[in-house]
Order: C-alpha cells, then sequence, then structure tokens
C-alpha cells in the first residue's frame, strides 16, 4: 500500500513536469511567431525612404518630398501608381504560413541567391528590413525573411506571405529597375493652369497653331506661319482641346535602338514640336518623330511599302534627354491641323 501511494505524488510531479515543458515550448513558438512574422508596417504615411537592392547590384532608393511626391535616385519623379502599390503592399502584406521545416534550409539558400532587400525608413530610423524572393509554387504565395533591423542578420525563418483577399504574389513590386519606376507623364495640365500651346509642324508650318488662354472663356488661336488669328473660332473646340492634356502619357522608354540609332533620331527633322506653358511661365516642349516599322519592307493593302510605324512614334523630352515610344491614339488628339479650332459650316 506505502508504494502505490508513494507512485501517486511522483505521478504528478511528471505531469506537471510535462505540463510546463509544454507550455514552455508553445510560449517559445508563440514568441518566434510574433516576432518573426510580422512584416507589416502599419503606418506607411510616416515613411519617407525605401530602399530596393537585388543580387545584381541592382538598387533603388524611393525617397518621399514635402510636396507628396517621391523621387527616384535623387532625380526622377516616380510613378505614382507604382508608389501606391508598394506602399499599399507593405502595409497589407502578412503572413500565409511557415515554411516547413523540411524545406526552410532550401527557401533560405533560394532566399541567399535571388531575393531583393527591402529596407523601410520612417525619418533617419530603419523600422523594418526584409528579403523579398520567389512566388510559391501555387503562385499564391511569396517567399519572405525578415531581417534584423539593429544587426541587419537575417532570421532563420522564412515565411510564405501574401495579402488577404489578393490572389497571386507580391514579387513583383520589389522591382529594382530606374525607368521601371520613372514617371512616363508626357503632359499633365489642368486646363485652367495652361497659359498657352503651340504646335509646331515643319514638314507643313501652315498647319500650325498658337493657342493662348486670355482670360476665362477668352481664347485666342494663331496660325504659326502667319501670326493671324483663325477665323470662326469654335471656343467649344479650344476648350476640349485643352481638357486633353491631362494624363498623357507615354508607353514605353525606346530600349529597342543602339545608342547611335537613338542619336540618328535626335538628329532628325522632328514630324511635331508642341511646347505647352504653364501661368507660372514655365515651359514644358517635347519633339515627335516618326518611328521606324517593327517589320521592315511591310505593306500596305495596295502593296505600297510602309516607310514608318503607324501606330507609334518616338518622342523626346525631358530636356532632349529621354527617348521614349507614344501612342498615336494617345497623342493624336493634341496635335490636329489648324482646321481644328474652325467652326464647321452646317
Amino acid at each position: 500500500m506505502k508504494r502505490k501511494k508513494n507512485r501517486v505524488p511522483v505521478i504528478i510531479v511528471a505531469l506537471l513536469g510535462a505540463l510546463s515543458f509544454w507550455l514552455i515550448i508553445n510560449s517559445k513558438k508563440g514568441t518566434i511567431k510574433e516576432t518573426l512574422r510580422d512584416f507589416a508596417v502599419e503606418d506607411t504615411a510616416a515613411i519617407t525612404k525605401i530602399f530596393l537592392a537585388d543580387k545584381s547590384n541592382k538598387s533603388i532608393t524611393l525617397e518621399r518630398q514635402p510636396s507628396g511626391t517621391w523621387l527616384v535616385n535623387g532625380k526622377f519623379i516616380a510613378r505614382r501608381d507604382a508608389i501606391q502599390t508598394l506602399l499599399y503592399t507593405i502595409k497589407k502584406v502578412d503572413v500565409k504560413e511557415l515554411v516547413g521545416k523540411k524545406a526552410q534550409d532550401a527557401i533560405v539558400m533560394r532566399l541567399s541567391g535571388s531575393s531583393v532587400k527591402c529596407e523601410i525608413y520612417q525619418g533617419d530610423k530603419l523600422v523594418k528590413a526584409y528579403y523579398v524572393g520567389t512566388e510559391t509554387q501555387d503562385q499564391t504565395g511569396t517567399y519572405m525573411i525578415l531581417i534584423d533591423p539593429e544587426t541587419m542578420k537575417p532570421s532563420a525563418k522564412p515565411f510564405v506571405t501574401y495579402i488577404p483577399g489578393f490572389e497571386g504574389y507580391l514579387t513583383t513590386r520589389y522591382f529594382t529597375t530606374e525607368k521601371g519606376w520613372r514617371d512616363i507623364s508626357v503632359f499633365n495640365y489642368h486646363p485652367d493652369f495652361i497659359k498657352s500651346i503651340r504646335l509646331e509642324i515643319p514638314f507643313d508650318p501652315a498647319l500650325g497653331y498658337e493657342v493662348t488662354v486670355k482670360g476665362t472663356n477668352d481664347y485666342e488661336v494663331k496660325s504659326f506661319k502667319d501670326q493671324k488669328p483663325v477665323a470662326n473660332m469654335d471656343t467649344l473646340a479650344v476648350k476640349q482641346y485643352l481638357a486633353y492634356f491631362q494624363n498623357l502619357n507615354f508607353e514605353a522608354f525606346e530600349d529597342q535602338l543602339t545608342e547611335q540609332q537613338m542619336d540618328s533620331v535626335r538628329r532628325s527633322q522632328p514630324v511635331n514640336i508642341l511646347t505647352v506653358t504653364d501661368k507660372d511661365g514655365k515651359s514644358s516642349t517635347v519633339k515627335f518623330f516618326a518611328k521606324q516599322p517593327k517589320t521592315p519592307g511591310q505593306k500596305d493593302v495596295n502593296g505600297n511599302e510602309i516607310p514608318f510605324d503607324q501606330e507609334r512614334m518616338n518622342a523626346l523630352l525631358n530636356d532632349s534627354k529621354d527617348l521614349v515610344i507614344v501612342q498615336y491614339y494617345v497623342f493624336g488628339k493634341v496635335m490636329p491641323p489648324v482646321q481644328y479650332f474652325q467652326k464647321r459650316k452646317p
């Protein structure tokens, strides 16, 4: 009987020990879970800088300006849509699951070879840093691993991350090409802020003109060649024309030509030269050039060879520094002949 009585305390002690061990382990797991899964930055309005760097030594620095715009590498205005998407991702990114133990080493190796480091600053303080890897096999998650902001050493625990409610992966939002981050605006003027617009057509100067805003609903259109006001001017046509200068974007940077070919385009005669001056007196001039056809030797329905691309042009902007591709569909409406501003006869 004494032996049975002695067994009871031993069993109780053993059970209490096992329970304590389980609580300690799960407590540690909970701590690990909390410290390693916190990728998101809630207050994105306080973010002042984002640094992105890939494994091929390409890097991007995005900095918020006092005006609210963002600069790319301290030189160019950043694309608003890309910035908004990145900030949204930084705020909403969450953990879907911890990478399984068997796959952890392989995923860590993959992240060490192919990933983008993201550093997020509020003022001068680094508030978050992590590596962004590739997508999961089902393409609904993204491998990420946190970096300790103090030691800048990565964690040993990779996670699969996602944005709740979004089907897809996040890798492509953390890109490191400078041109990809740059603003694609050519013209973006509210009609109320336009002072004048001048269109020069070197091949036929008689078709060019200058539109001047003299006051509220008070406009003047002059022929560029003889500087005479357009007779029977259509005020509604002028208003519509001014409204076209909002959100006019180029399609892409011209990367298909060699540097020598781009220099040849710059030296050639432009088809059109468009200058917009705002009410502060600041002017923006863009030169448009005929673009070589995608398929040399292509012919029209009559069997004649097509000399130029029928859908796209080249444009030279930013003080002639950047050669880009624009679409006729987008820019044709801001380069009509002077007759556009004359009232049609009934």
